[in-house]
């Protein structure tokens, strides 16, 4: 069983007319990551429409497997370093959480508890 131990998050709101662009450049890191980061667990990007708002979160083994990741060439591209999201992003906020409850379900009944 794999057990996180990190999980990033990120609250952002577009400017007027973009949730579908945020949407789009807000899913695809860790849509890109998948099968390609050792230690990520699990994944998800939501949006609320009513509020405006993508929350994206990310859990992981270790912090260490995301920013390793970032730090290499292949991370950053995949992560949208280089691109213009000033047109698009009004707020960001960012999360580096430390789980200490929750549960992620997987292959066969639950890939990974917390206590």
């Amino acid at each position: 069983m794999t057990t996180p131990g990190y999980t990033f998050v990120s609250v952002s709101t577009p400017k007027p007319g973009k949730l579908d662009a945020l949407v789009k450049i807000a899913r695809r890191p860790s849509e890109l990551m998948e099968g390609k980061v050792p230690g990520m667990i699990a994944r998800q990007v939501g949006v609320d429409r009513e509020r405006n708002t993508v929350i994206v979160w990310v859990t992981f083994e270790k912090k260490s497997d995301l920013y390793d990741w970032l730090a290499t060439e292949e991370g950053q591209a995949d992560h949208g370093e280089g691109e213009d999201m000033d047109a698009i992003i009004e707020t960001f906020e960012m999360y580096d959480l430390d789980p200490v409850s929750g549960r992620f379900y997987g292959p066969g009944p639950s890939a990974a508890v917390l206590a």
